[in-house]
């Protein structure tokens, strides 16, 4: 995304914004007669004197009104700009997002990537893009008494989510790991069971897949308001106890506010593979393999949004267009391991099969980043206090580095410690690393409530 898509987007959110605002002003202005003051009446205003004998009756003076600043911070009705009574609040959040998943190349089959008839167990599929719980929590507060300023803090984690794959066979079914053979240009496999053929004794093992992720986001936020219009309050009946010093809050009004803060976004996922083939002939070497592909994405950066509040009676409805704007620093860690064990001891090499020397790592990179958020909110009033509410939101990540991305199908078996024909000092440099980026996305809806106080 170019400077000028940054800066049409930004003037796209101020004119959404701006249209709400301006079109409940409309409205509220078609609903609500204007308000003339009346005209002193000379004649009325006039103190006559009192006749003799008689008293002067005493004038009463209207209570001074409190300018905006003076109030006692919403304890009463119709101050504060279109806004429920109290100068804090708490809000807490039961999410159920989705997101975009992650794509993983096949990596446990029954055969070669050559051979058509090969059935794929697990991969060649996105995983982790089911719905998942999580939660949100949120505590803000106001800074002047008409309600213009405020500051909100907010944390929000999904649930780490986690695709899972184990199987054991003693040679049927036939377990392989299915890779493209740069040194003859064809497809291949790395054998993890499979029946004895020839000259070629009965292999049993295992094999293990876990693909798991975790999102997070923390930010600090500081909001102006821009406009407000309507009337703060239609009624204040319940002035009285229960609520003691505040009205129950009946609104009819809008207002657009302009937030500015800072962000914070995590994305981390992995994958590790294991696998444990094991020869029935005692005198061949056993095998203890792993491959571990790990990904990290850390946004820092500053949002600019607005956010539209329209209140009618208990009902509200809020909408927040934010983009935040920043750096993302992606970070990929590559390591295998094999454990070779036959009659003369144990020996541990550091490569795998989709992890060797070629390939083994920390990648890092840094890019500047705009992730576009957007929020809605259908809320209650429960009472002078409490508040309930329904919301969606949506987030996108344009440029991030997932764990099943990096894993190269591209290998020259000469790479493997448990090939035969092992010998890394004159194998082709594969697999690589791909540094290949993909989007990520989540959204979902949120259910709520708020104490104001």
């Amino acid at each position: 995304m170019n400077v000028t898509s940054h800066r049409i987007s930004i003037l796209a959110v101020l004119f959404v914004g701006g249209t709400l605002c301006a079109a409940a002003g409309r409205s509220d202005a078609a609903d609500s007669p204007e308000y003339i003051p009346p005209v002193p009446d000379a004649a009325a205003s006039t103190v006559l004197p009192a006749a003799e004998g008689q008293q002067t009756p005493a004038v009463q003076e209207e209570p001074p009104v409190a300018s905006g600043d003076e109030c006692p911070c919403a304890d009463y009705c119709g101050m504060p700009l279109c806004s429920p009574p109290g100068r804090f609040w708490l809000r807490a959040d039961y999410l159920m997002w989705w997101t975009s998943g992650m794509t993983l190349p096949p990596l446990v089959t029954t055969g070669t990537t050559a051979n058509p008839t090969s059935t794929v167990l697990f991969g060649n599929d996105i995983v982790n893009d089911g719905g998942r719980s999580g939660f949100r929590t949120t505590a803000g507060m106001w800074l002047n008494c008409r309600h213009t300023w405020d500051v909100e803090f907010d944390y929000l984690e999904l649930g780490g989510q986690s695709a899972n794959f184990s199987e054991f066979s003693t040679g049927n079914p036939i377990l392989t790991r299915p890779f493209f053979n740069v040194q003859t240009n064809s497809g291949d496999a790395e054998k993890v069971a499979f029946p004895a053929t020839g000259d070629q004794p009965q292999v049993s093992g295992s094999i293990s897949v876990v693909a798991k992720d975790y999102f997070q986001s923390a930010g600090v936020s500081m909001s102006y308001n821009l406009c407000s219009c309507g009337s703060c309050c239609d009624s204040c009946d319940s002035c009285s106890a229960p609520c003691a010093n505040c009205c129950m809050p009946m609104l009819n009004c809008c207002r657009t506010d302009l937030v500015v803060g800072l962000r914070y976004y995590n994305l981390s996922d992995s994958v590790l593979i294991h696998e444990t083939p094991q020869s029935t002939l005692p005198a061949l070497a056993m095998f203890d393999i792993n491959d571990n592909f790990s990904a990290d994405n850390k946004f820092y950066g500053s949002e600019l949004g607005l956010r539209t509040k329209l209140h009618r009676g208990r009902w509200s409805l809020e909408i927040l267009t934010k983009i935040a704007m920043g750096n993302t620093h992606e970070t990929v860690n590559i390591n295998g391991q094999t454990i070779t064990t036959t009659a003369d001891g144990t020996v541990t090499q550091n490569a795998g099969v989709f992890a060797t020397s070629t390939n083994s790592g920390t990648f890092q990179r840094d890019t500047f980043t705009v992730i576009p958020q957007l929020g809605l909110e259908l809320g209650y009033q429960l009472s002078c206090h409490w508040r309930a509410y329904l919301g969606y939101n949506l987030l996108y990540w344009g440029s991030v580095w997932r764990s099943g991305d990096q894993i190269d199908l591209q290998l020259d078996p000469r790479n493997i410690p448990s090939n035969p024909a092992f010998s890394p000092n004159t194998a082709l440099p594969f697999p690589q690393f791909p540094a290949q980026a993909s989007a990520f996305w989540a959204q979902g809806i949120n259910v709520g409530l708020e104490r104001r106080f």
